[in-house]
């Protein structure tokens, strides 16, 4: 297999400006079997590795992060915190799908070009709104998993010369990602993809330990009906057009309605009453004091300023809750892209840790053994993980009993309640609590990352 090529970037319109840097895959072969030429990867890292190359912390962002992990979870970054670049060699790379430089529907249709081995960026990247022909992907990506994550991600690991993982961890969407990647890559290079079920004492682990935090084992049908709604959400803009729309035309009321509904599965009835009750108007109504998500991840930001696009005389009477969703619906339209909320939601749907893992559950006689089984091995393999699973104790997207699922069924593995009323959001507010936690769990004899 030809060497990878690190490119200047950027590769893709939203990825502009990013500090990240970008790998180039000359072939990567997607979970489907479908073989993708040229294929780009974003990454960021900090720190440095190890002598033994085996103190890297990679970290997995949800739905509507980037590889920028000393922004989004800047709480837990820094000297003495979680994310200690003076202990760690951190890396973070975009997830396929997302329009921040990693392939997705915002990327070169067929790969990236070489011109006389030199890398020649897009037109589209740097004038979307000037293009007239679909120079990109669009709705012609073929559909990719969250295992196809983990294997993109292992290229760019085994580029920068990582020998071990410390540590994977995320949350949302990050936390499905690190669950699937001992599954993926028990040792660093498997004989095959139920290397995990075969480890022998004489196998060294890949993975040394998992922060799972605010995920599922699999999308639940609870979860696939939101996704569903949001993606008929977007399709149902004129401006759609099946998805070939141009990038100065893009379906923003759709997007925007579509992330409306998502922010209603990050909260729960409780905290928008708390905040909102039948209050009108556009002021920021957070208690003070209290919290802030992220301004980049799921929620978005707790404030509620004006938006410029709301300019009707009614908008000012609006319900605070309303000016709430418009708001967050709009801000998000400049930072992403339909198609790309899509791929990812579906993407999303498509997580099952069992999948194709039936053989693994040896006498299984139902779907919940299947699942037990699966991650069993994951508690029982010569080459098994620590693994901290951290719950939200208020979650509806991906509830608490989802995760004490996940440690039923591991054995030897942590369970921490992350206590909140924000809901799912909590994994963006609670930072206190999610850096005690994890923190602890890095530093205990048994589970340390170093």
């Amino acid at each position: 297999m030809a060497a990878p090529i690190e490119i200047p970037g950027p590769t893709s319109p939203l990825a502009v400006g990013l500090p990240q840097r970008y790998l180039v895959l000359p072939t990567f072969e997607l979970e489907s079997g479908e073989v993708l030429q040229n294929v780009p990867v974003a990454f960021q890292t900090w720190g440095e590795l190890d002598t033994e190359r085996s103190n890297t912390l990679l970290v997995c962002h949800p739905i509507s992060g980037n590889a920028n992990a000393a922004e989004w979870w800047e709480p837990l970054f820094g000297e003495g915190r979680v994310l200690d670049p003076k202990h760690y060699f951190i890396v973070c790379c975009n997830a396929i799908g997302s329009p921040y430089g990693t392939l997705s529907p915002l990327t070169r249709k067929g790969g990236e070009l070489f011109e006389d081995g030199r890398w020649v960026c897009a037109p589209h990247v740097h004038a979307p709104h000037e293009q007239d022909t679909e120079t990109w992907w669009g709705p012609d990506l073929p559909a990719t998993t969250i295992r196809d994550d983990v294997r993109l991600q292992k290229h760019v690991l085994d580029y920068l010369g990582v020998q071990q993982l410390a540590c994977v961890m995320g949350g949302s969407m990050g936390g499905a990602t690190a669950l699937e990647w001992p599954l993926c890559f028990p040792v660093r290079t498997p004989a095959s993809s139920d290397a995990l079920a075969h480890a022998t004492p004489k196998d060294t682990p890949y993975v040394r330990s998992i922060v799972v935090l605010a995920a599922s084992p699999r999308h639940s049908a609870w979860c696939i009906a939101w996704c569903e709604i949001q993606r008929q959400t977007i399709e149902a803009d004129t401006r759609f057009r099946g998805g070939h729309y141009l990038l100065r035309e893009p379906p923003t009321t759709g997007l925007a309605a579509a992330r409306m509904c998502a922010l209603m599965t990050y909260r729960q009835p409780q905290s928008l009453e708390r905040r909102f009750s039948r209050l009108r108007g556009k002021s920021n109504l957070a208690p003070e004091g209290a919290s802030q998500a992220s301004s980049l991840m799921e929620e978005g930001g707790e404030d509620i300023t004006p938006s410029p696009s709301i300019t009707q005389p009614q908008a000012r009477e609006q319900y605070a809750v309303q000016s709430y969703l418009h708001h967050h619906g709009t801000k998000f339209l400049t930072r992403f892209d339909a198609l790309c909320y899509i791929h990812l939601s579906d993407k999303l749907d498509a997580h099952d840790v069992t999948r194709d893992r039936a053989a693994w559950a040896a006498g299984a006689q139902s779907d919940a053994d299947v699942l037990s089984g699966v991650l069993g091995h994951l508690g029982t393999s010569p080459v098994k993980p620590h693994v901290l699973v951290l719950s939200v104790t208020s979650d509806m997207l991906y509830t608490p009993e989802e995760q004490m699922c996940i440690h039923k069924s591991i054995p030897g593995s942590q369970l921490v309640h992350i206590e909140s009323t924000e809901g799912h959001d909590g994994f963006l507010i609670e930072y206190p609590q999610i850096q005690r936690a994890i923190y602890a769990f890095l530093s205990q004899p048994k589970g340390a990352a170093l």
